[in-house]
């Protein structure tokens, strides 16, 4: 401000018992423009960490993707194998050979075959 008389006087300050200004203002903290460097740091420190956590999950999350590939690719063989053997099993060959061997079975003699006849 401005007396009349040109020389500018002092803004009071708040200050201690010693007439040293208190910590709150020595730090700035009675301007806006340091309330908004506070929070720009504050929100740069939180997205810092959240960009943290989201690395750490895509990183787990790819490796129970990987795990669950390399689930399916063994699944898959497993399945290519179980059909390969079905497909054996159900040969006409292979059946009759089981009968006759496993079995003992045989093919019946014309005069073993009896024809009934529901009338």
């Amino acid at each position: 401000m401005k007396t009349t008389t040109g020389t500018r006087r002092r803004q009071a300050r708040p200050g201690g018992i010693d007439g040293r200004p208190s910590p709150w203002i020595w730090a700035g903290l009675d301007q806006a423009s340091t309330w908004v460097l506070l929070v720009i740091l504050l929100a740069i420190f939180l997205t810092g960490l959240a960009m943290v956590n989201v690395t750490q999950q895509h990183r787990q999350m790819s490796r129970e993707l990987q795990d669950l590939r390399e689930r399916v690719y063994l699944q898959e063989e497993e399945r290519g194998r179980l059909l390969l053997e079905i497909s054996t099993f159900g040969l006409a060959d292979r059946i009759e050979r089981v009968a006759r061997e496993e079995l003992q079975m045989r093919a019946p003699e014309p005069e073993e075959i009896v024809v009934v006849r529901n009338d």
